[in-house]
């Protein structure tokens, strides 16, 4: 019989399933924005562009950008507390501890990057835009950011356990964004194939928190009417 899990690991398994949830709808919204602000690229590495094509929608947009940002702002949060949590699911504590490393790096980066955009679209929404977006500054930030998020989903995808099919299946759709990113550094127009890997183990991932939570809760009805 499965043991019910203990309070401490309950709330971590709680916040994993919110976590995977919120991230997979703002993966979702992402791709929404995409559609309808086809023009926006906010990272010069999302497709190659000119120089003017990537900072004019910038400023003709800014209401469209900070949108972005406060899904982005959402996001991060989301994904690091899914991979907080995902850490309890870890085979090997230290892959768990270098996968959760990896993306408080990749979070931290995230939001400076965001914070750029950020800045740039509030002064452009006001009509007082700034001279000119850093380019250099957010392709260096978009890449390291990108690195990071590849080593933490990838260290994950090592730490996980193939127990169950779900599981397996968390384990290909990292090992499918890990190739994608890496793949997207040499080709920049596969980078929008990054947002499916992302759906599925997210949502994977919310299966497993979810899972685990109805199954420690059988357990402790069960161990209440033993009792």
């Amino acid at each position: 019989m499965t043991a019910p899990l203990t309070p401490s690991a309950r709330a971590l398994h709680r916040a994993g399933l919110i976590g995977a949830l919120v991230s997979f709808a703002c993966a979702v919204a992402f791709q929404f924005l995409s559609t309808v602000h086809a023009d926006v690229h906010l990272q010069p590495t999302d497709v190659p562009l000119p120089r003017a094509a990537f900072l004019e929608p910038l400023d003709d947009s800014a209401d469209a950008v900070l949108l972005w940002m406060a899904f982005d702002a959402l996001f991060v949060i989301a994904y690091l507390t899914t991979f907080a949590a995902a850490r309890a699911l870890a085979v090997s504590r230290l892959l768990g501890t270098l996968s959760l490393g990896a993306m408080i790096t990749a979070g931290a980066l995230d939001m400076v990057e965001n914070a750029v955009l950020a800045v740039h679209a509030a002064q452009a929404s006001v009509v007082e835009p700034v001279p000119v977006a850093p380019m250099t500054v957010l392709y260096v930030i978009a890449q390291l950011k990108t690195a990071a998020a590849a080593t933490g989903v990838a260290f994950l995808a090592l730490a996980l356990p193939a127990r169950t099919w779900s599981l397996r299946a968390a384990i290909v759709a990292a090992g499918a964004f890990v190739l994608v990113s890496v793949a997207g550094v040499a080709r920049p127009e596969l980078a929008t194939l990054e947002a499916l890997p992302i759906l599925l183990l997210m949502g994977l991932l919310a299966g497993v928190f979810a899972r685990r939570l109805r199954a420690s809760a059988r357990a402790s009805v069960t161990m209440a009417e033993v009792a």
